[in-house]
């Protein structure tokens, strides 16, 4: 097996647009980790793992948020960034897997994703790719992981542009060449919840055994004017959340 300073690297388990991923484990703590390497040795690319690393290391606090631990350069425009493992699978492979979600636990995956969505906005990120391939579940923990932040976006302006998005889960401003903000957060987490929720991301629609509260709420998140979305002082969505979930299921809590 490879290593690479005091990680040995155990196998590749992912790859994206900009970087591949490994799964590592340190050779003195014997503790495991995830190494992302930018895909193609281009100032481009290596600026976006960087810039990826930086955000990060600024987030370290929230438990959704994986942690940076250390970004290593093998050359030039080349680097491998050091985060902490995450035990799970997407929420894509999760409704691969299952075909989709029940209500409950598609509620509280949704509220940790919003949790972290408001703790990135409040540090001035704006992840811009919320996705299910990109929120990792970890049943050990009852938590999620929100993860890839290589297209984020740091106190954009007006003039701030998103460097790439997927279409699929994109919010419609960004299709228009428009800044990203912290309603097209809300969106992608909307799309994500309708998508483990069975729903149909083309047509925006749900099936239609889902609790009529939960459908409106999700429904919410994805208006396509960022206005009548809700947000963090306008009908805050996770205070929303939170009621219909003791409306619909007796608890604000599962175990």
């Amino acid at each position: 097996m490879a290593t690479l300073g005091n990680y040995r690297i155990i196998k590749q388990i992912g790859e994206g647009g900009f970087g591949r991923i490994y799964q590592a484990k340190h050779l003195l703590l014997d503790e495991l980790a995830c190494l992302k390497q930018n895909l193609h040795s281009t100032e481009e690319d290596a600026n976006i793992l960087k810039l990826e690393a930086k955000l990060l290391w600024k987030l370290e606090d929230h438990h959704s948020i994986p942690t940076s631990k250390d970004l290593i350069e093998l050359g030039k425009n080349n680097y491998v960034m050091v985060m902490s493992y995450i035990d799970g699978e997407t929420l894509h492979d999760a409704v691969t897997r299952n075909s989709r979600l029940q209500s409950e636990e598609a509620c509280w995956i949704t509220e940790r994703l919003l949790d972290a969505v408001r703790y990135c906005h409040y540090n001035g990120v704006i992840h811009s790719d919320i996705k299910p391939s990109n929120v990792f579940v970890e049943p050990a923990k009852h938590d999620i992981k929100l993860v890839d932040f290589g297209l984020a976006a740091y106190k954009p302006k007006i003039e701030t542009r998103s460097i790439g998005s997927t279409p699929q889960f994109a919010a419609p401003e960004l299709g228009q060449n428009k800044p990203p903000i912290p309603e097209t957060d809300i969106y992608g987490a909307g799309l994500t919840m309708l998508y483990i929720l069975g729903g149909d991301v083309a047509k925006k629609s749900l099936p239609k055994d889902v609790p009529k509260p939960i459908a409106d709420f999700c429904q919410s998140l994805i208006c396509y004017n960022p206005t009548d979305r809700p947000n963090w002082d306008k009908n805050n969505p996770l205070e929303t959340l939170s009621d219909i979930r003791e409306k619909v299921f007796g608890r604000r809590h599962t175990i």
